[in-house]
Order: structure tokens, then sequence, then C-alpha cells
């Protein structure tokens, strides 16, 4: 999974933090949390430096109070350790999009939880349904 440019990152992290029907957190919201975390003005134009790829933008500390103030483990954003949990983001975005209200797993034993492989996927099955024509929305 190496190679995911940091944009796509942070903005897939944009994508993950709405309900369905409601719209993404603006960067002017993301920019104020960040600068709480940070005791400091990080101005929006920086957030949004970081979502069109512009990577002089990516200082590591508003990196790591980025994907805190998304409760995403710091590594997503600032290394290259990222695969699995860019794919839970991406699984989780899916089943969110295709209305998915409950999944239900067959043990609390975390071994049991799917793996990586498996939500990948499950990717492309969950963006089918949310295509599906005459699917109750």
């Amino acid at each position: 999974m190496n190679g995911v440019p940091l944009s796509v990152r942070v903005n897939r992290l944009f994508a993950l933090a709405h309900e369905l029907d409601d719209p993404e957190p603006g960067t002017e919201v993301v920019a104020a949390s960040v600068s709480r975390i940070l005791g400091r003005t990080v101005e929006p134009s920086v957030i949004d430096s970081l979502r069109r790829g512009e990577e002089h933008a990516a200082q590591a500390e508003v990196l790591r109070a980025v994907a805190q103030h998304f409760s995403a483990p710091e590594q997503y954003l600032a290394a290259d350790g990222y695969g699995d949990y860019d794919t839970l983001v991406r699984f989780k975005i899916a089943v969110r999009d295709a209305g998915v209200q409950h999944l239900s797993m067959r043990s609390l034993d975390a071994a049991a939880l799917p793996t990586a492989d498996e939500m990948e996927s499950l990717i492309p099955v969950l963006e089918n349904l949310r295509r599906t024509p005459g699917r109750p929305a």
C-alpha cells in the first residue's frame, strides 16, 4: 500500500469525518482545532495546501495535530507504515456510503476481526451496493 500520497490520506480523513448526509468538515474547522492542539495559529490555507498535495505545507507537528483532530494514528500522515489504517479508513467510508447500518462480527476475539486483505476485498462490494439502482437510500 506504499505510495498513497499524503494529500489523498488527508482527504480521506475529511471524507470519513462526517455522517452520510452531512458535509465534510470545513478546513476552517480543522484549522481551528489544529491551532488549539498546537497552541498557535494555523491558517486554513495550510490545511488547504495539505489537501491539494503541496508538500511544503507538511510540517511534522501540523500533520500530527491533523491526525489527532481526526483521531487517527500519527503514522497515518507522517510515515510509510499506514497501509492497514488506510484500508480501514477506506472500508469505513465504503460502509457508510453504502448505507450499512450495522456490521456484526462473529466474535469479540481480535483474531476474528477482518484483516486488511479481507476489508480490501469488501470495499468494491460495498461501493457496488451504493451504486445499485433501485436500492433504497
